[in-house]
């Protein structure tokens, strides 16, 4: 594993793992991923010459139909109304032709250039703290580490899979870890032989896996003295946080992956371990799927 002398991945255990996880919750600063440190590479690569092709046939798009629009309320300048009716007609015509062809000619880059794949999971985990930043934001939970192998390999679970995987464990982890509390996630890459969680039994010999940690405080004295107030309605709340974990659980074994949880009452805190199957295949994709393509569809 590549990285600094301090970083996780350089640790040879999974106790020094935890162990170096749950010290860094005493520190109250963010720190920044090694993902963020690494320079941006200077050189264009394939996938982003792409990109900006498309991007720019989009921009093109955009002035096109706005010029179509302009032409359609510049025809009533015209004393001659037949006369704005044909310069309307000659131009939309002409616009629907160009925006065809470049309709045309972005799905075929599009579907002659595949994509290598790569940093998937990282990519979506980034995105669904994204998308419960408002949450975070009320609880007051800060993200004091994001350790994320720049080198993850792709899993073999299907996107869709995958998504729901870690929506439903942040969506749990939203409404277990306590007010004013702190999450850290970890992912790397590591042999079946490594993994001590329930399970292991089941996992190929010789064979890496991916692994996604997350380190969460656990629920605080405070809410636990407030929950005891109400008793009937906190097994009700316990068992459809268990249901959660439950439906996770089943779709990680389904697709040939573990799934471990610990609390350690005396650090209060959490811990979840997510093990992943790696795709041994270079899986290639489509940067415009056929799935997408309403965004180009026309408007009058």
């Amino acid at each position: 594993m590549k990285g600094n002398q301090g970083s996780v991945e350089n640790l040879s255990s999974r106790d020094e793992i935890k162990g170096k996880i749950f010290n860094m919750f005493s520190f109250q600063k963010n720190e920044k991923s090694s993902s963020e440190e690494r320079s941006l590479p200077t050189e264009i690569n394939h996938e982003s010459l792409l990109s900006f092709v498309l991007e720019l046939i989009h921009r093109v798009r955009g002035s096109l139909a706005a010029m179509k629009t302009l032409a359609f309320y510049s025809r009533e300048n015209f004393r001659d109304k037949e006369l704005g009716d044909y310069f309307y007609n000659v131009v939309s015509e002409d616009i629907e032709k160009t925006l065809f062809i470049l309709d045309c000619f972005c799905e075929y880059i599009s579907i002659n250039t595949p994509i290598k794949k790569a940093n998937t999971i990282n990519n979506m985990i980034e995105e669904i703290l994204r998308e419960n930043q408002k949450e975070l934001e009320e609880k007051k939970i800060k993200i004091i580490k994001k350790q994320f192998d720049p080198e993850l390999p792709e899993t073999s679970m299907l996107d869709e899979h995958l998504r729901f995987i870690l929506n439903s464990l942040f969506q749990y982890l939203l409404f277990s870890i306590s007010l004013n509390g702190r999450l850290g996630i970890l992912t790397r890459t590591i042999e079946s032989k490594d993994w001590n969680g329930e399970g292991k039994e089941r996992l190929q010999k010789d064979l890496k896996y991916i692994e996604i940690l997350i380190i969460s405080t656990h629920l605080d004295s405070k809410l636990q003295e407030l929950s005891s107030l109400s008793p009937e309605s906190q097994p009700n709340h316990e068992e459809r946080m268990d249901l959660i974990l439950q439906m996770v659980k089943r779709m990680v074994e389904k697709n040939r992956g573990l799934i471990d949880t610990k609390i350690y009452s005396k650090k209060d805190l959490r811990m979840i371990s997510l093990l992943l199957p790696v795709e041994r295949r270079n899986v290639f994709q489509f940067l415009l799927p056929a799935s997408q393509q309403k965004k180009w569809e026309r408007k009058d």
